[in-house]
């Protein structure tokens, strides 16, 4: 026995005891964690019901984001998910280095949608001595991001592998082909996120999409789902977050998207949102209702108004890495900008699918759902509002709600100012706009701050305001 040798830090871990750990910290701290928990605060479909101020009234610090950037995105994923690329290529496993790849490329595009230019190239390079990686622009960044994915789909179809992913697979016990389709599936969508890019042909992205998708797609069978449980410490991070406590009771749907749904008679509200439960601190009158909660305290007790709906907050419910729904609105998004914002027959239909599709993922009866869809066909004067409203319902605490509100402009939001009836304002927001980006972490001002782009500001408030490149 080598008594040098540390049984407790092995040097040579396997694949298959790394991909469950890469998955879960993915899962938890990046597609549930940090980003959509404030970003949905801005999209508007949760509010912060407490004093300001917050991040609901665009109060963010460059301390407030390191742990996304540096510990949680390049550290516990995009280091991780290289260093089983290179081992999964090095012992002939390809089926790893492409779930590794689909992670690395998706994790990355959170980076840079938030941030703008960030470390690609000489990231998680710190074993040949690079401390202070370079910054990579968003455009090269997107060109990777296809590079990734590309290689991940081909590298999934691969025959000759020693060691197979199975039940350490977390999201598909290693089926290899909706993994695939999960990588076609976002390809599609970043090419839509440069619609508006800089030199970019909002109708080219779009056929560029609609080609992905027709090469495969995930379907409603084959979501990436991340599994929870009622255990302690495995529960759903919507519920840890927001609804026993172990962060905050206080963030809540937001009044004007509980109005939203509401004004419209949404089958969904009673699936997203939770009506009013009865308690000792609870007005009779507000029993059953569903009332949403604005960026300041609240005048009565908490209790009076609805939380998240347990479709995304019970105990086991789990993490939707991608709605099958939004294939759909890819496609009518896409048919519609390629038929340069025409209503033709083809985008109706497109249309038709992407709400249908939405309201059976929360099982919403045919005859209902077709009778919300009479009542919302698309018109050619409302388009483009129309689709992208659609989505960002269907798309509920999902990161790119935000993503296609900066690129869009819809659905058409003010600036996070609500009040509660018969109240004002405690704290104003910060901005006057809502923020399009995130600033630098302090990490990063700190030991690289040589590298970070010079026009972006160093103050946080006024970085917010500075869109990123395929959002100017």
């Amino acid at each position: 026995m080598d008594i040098n040798i540390d049984p407790n830090k092995p040097t040579n871990v396997p694949e298959n005891m790394i991909l469950p750990g890469l998955q879960s910290n993915f899962s938890f701290e990046v597609i549930g964690g940090y980003a959509p928990r404030v970003t949905s605060l801005w999209t508007k479909h949760l509010a912060y019901a407490t004093d300001g101020p917050h991040e609901g009234l665009y109060a963010l610090t460059a301390n407030d984001v390191d742990n996304l950037w540096t510990s949680y995105s390049y550290a516990n994923v995009m280091n991780n998910a290289s260093d089983l690329i290179q081992k999964a290529n090095e012992n002939g496993n390809l089926h790893y280095s492409a779930i590794a790849k689909i992670i690395l490329a998706w994790n990355i595009s959170i980076i840079t949608d938030l941030f703008g230019d960030a470390p690609l190239s000489e990231a998680m390079r710190a074993k040949e001595g690079i401390f202070t990686p370079s910054y990579d622009s968003q455009e090269e960044i997107y060109k990777q991001i296809q590079k990734l994915l590309d290689e991940a789909i081909v590298e999934s179809q691969s025959s000759n592998n020693k060691l197979m992913p199975t039940s350490d697979d977390l999201i598909y016990g290693g089926n290899m082909s909706n993994w695939k389709n999960l990588a076609h599936s976002l390809k599609a969508r970043f090419y839509l996120r440069l619609t508006n890019a800089p030199t970019y042909n909002a109708a080219t992205q779009a056929i560029l999409a609609l080609e992905e998708l027709a090469k495969g797609h995930i379907s409603i069978d084959s979501q990436p789902l991340f599994k929870h449980y009622s255990s302690t410490g495995a529960e759903n991070p919507w519920y840890q977050y927001a609804i026993d406590g172990k962060w905050t009771k206080m963030v809540r749907p937001s009044q004007y998207y509980v109005n939203l749904l509401s004004a419209n008679n949404d089958p969904r509200l009673a699936v997203q949102i939770e009506a009013i439960k009865e308690a000792n601190n609870v007005l009779p009158d507000n029993i059953g209702k569903y009332i949403g909660v604005v960026n300041d305290l609240t005048p009565i007790a908490i209790d009076n108004y609805s939380e998240i709906g347990k479709f995304h907050s019970e105990k086991d419910a789990p993490l939707n890495w991608f709605n099958y729904s939004e294939v759909e609105f890819i496609k009518a998004e896409a048919e519609f900008l390629k038929s340069n914002k025409i209503v033709t027959e083809t985008v109706k239909s497109a249309y038709n699918k992407a709400v249908k599709s939405a309201m059976d993922y929360y099982a919403i009866p045919s005859d209902v759902s077709a009778l919300y869809l009479s009542n919302n066909l698309l018109d050619p004067n409302t388009a483009y509002a129309q689709i992208m409203t659609q989505k960002y319902i269907a798309n509920y605490l999902q990161l790119e709600s935000y993503n296609d509100f900066r690129r869009t402009g819809y659905p058409n939001l003010n600036i996070n100012n609500e009040s509660y009836p018969n109240t004002t304002l405690s704290y104003e927001p910060r901005l006057d706009k809502i923020p399009v980006r995130f600033p630098y972490p302090s990490s990063e001002r700190q030991y690289n701050q040589s590298n970070i782009p010079s026009e972006i500001s160093i103050d946080p408030l006024k970085a917010m305001l500075q869109e990123v490149w395929w959002d100017k």
